[in-house]
């Protein structure tokens, strides 16, 4: 840092509106600071304070002070979120603004966590301070347990658009689907029939839901990605030469997560319109997290588009290599995603 930079980040700021708005959504404390203009780019600034995630990161800290060692985390732990020490950002879900009378939509989003360190978060809230600017609600927590969310809106600005004195903000959500906890074991027989429905319950909120499995089956992801780079589409869009190039690192990188010979299994079932499922087996759930490996997801689509109950088939890929002669797997259903809809916040 020099006093150069922090003339540029001076400098870049064109001018700012203070909203001072506050609501809690979710437990989690939102508060828009207010509209700062870049040139002709315009962002809403806005701050997060968890309190479940203050006291995850104070908890952590206590224990690296105090030497204490850390036991190994499982797959099982790691996607529980055992651990984890990520905030629930309310705002990435946030379609739309309302500021007054004024509707805008969002082009784009950034949060990170508030650092003395990144001279751009103080010299903007020093702006917004200068303003008027009045942080109801969290003036006194600590800076390192906040985030700053910037939410770029849509259009090209000149000046700060006109939304009156003291206007009302309302936040409008999209749908997104959020993973809830099962984990039901269940042994699962390839090529077997499954006539009967399987019951299963959220252990979030105790409700119940039920699956159909249609087959079980092992997928030859090989012969996929090469179909895949087969497609004459591809041929029209690179070389050759390229493709090969292409070929050849993506199948470098996929020998270390399935290597030749290996299958994936996949799991075709019928359910609730909104409901998916995760499968994993039961083994990589309670084995350590291999730190060299990499990460591909794969999606596949039933070949007919409807099960035995006349649902719409799914498809869960269990992405673990298995030889192709293997008959059962003792996996769990580990999780089900179901949509949730915030209701709209005025602030």
């Amino acid at each position: 840092m020099n006093i150069g930079y922090l003339q540029e980040t001076l400098s870049s700021i064109t001018e700012v509106k203070p909203l001072g708005k506050t609501a809690g959504v979710n437990g989690v404390l939102c508060h828009i600071i207010g509209l700062v203009r870049y040139g002709d780019i315009l962002r809403l600034a806005a701050l997060q304070y968890d309190d479940e995630f203050a006291e995850r990161a104070e908890a952590a800290e206590i224990a690296e002070l105090n030497g204490l060692p850390e036991k190994p985390e499982t797959n099982r732990e790691r996607l529980r979120g055992d651990r984890s020490l990520d905030m629930t950002n309310i705002f990435h879900a946030v379609q739309t603004i309302r500021i007054g009378e004024k509707q805008f939509e969002i082009n784009e989003m950034e949060t990170s966590r508030c650092d003395w360190q990144n001279w751009q978060i103080p010299v903007l809230l020093t702006e917004f301070l200068k303003q008027g600017w009045h942080p109801a609600g969290l003036e006194y927590q600590s800076m390192e347990n906040l985030f700053l969310t910037f939410m770029r809106l849509s259009g090209d600005y000149d000046c700060l658009p006109d939304v009156g004195e003291n206007p009302a903000v309302q936040l409008t959500f999209r749908r997104e689907h959020i993973p809830h906890p099962v984990e039901q074991p269940l042994t699962l027989s390839v090529g077997a029939d499954y006539p009967d429905r399987l019951y299963f319950q959220d252990k979030n909120t105790g409700e119940k839901h039920w699956v159909q499995i249609n087959r079980v089956y092992l997928a030859d992801m090989w012969a996929e990605m090469r179909q895949t780079f087969n497609d004459p589409r591809l041929t029209e869009q690179f070389s050759a030469a390229e493709l090969a190039e292409h070929q050849g690192e993506f199948e470098r990188r996929f020998a270390t997560i399935c290597p030749p010979g290996m299958c994936f299994p996949v799991i075709e079932y019928e359910c609730e319109e909104d409901l998916y499922l995760q499968f994993y087996s039961q083994e990589w759930l309670d084995n350590l997290p291999q730190s060299n490996s990499s990460c591909i997801g794969f999606i596949m689509k039933p070949d007919k588009k409807a099960g035995i109950s006349g649902l719409p088939l799914k498809a869960a890929v269990i992405e673990e290599p298995m030889p192709a002669d293997r008959r059962i797997i003792d996996t769990e259903l580990f999780s089900c995603s179901l949509p949730r809809q915030y209701d709209d916040v005025i602030l």
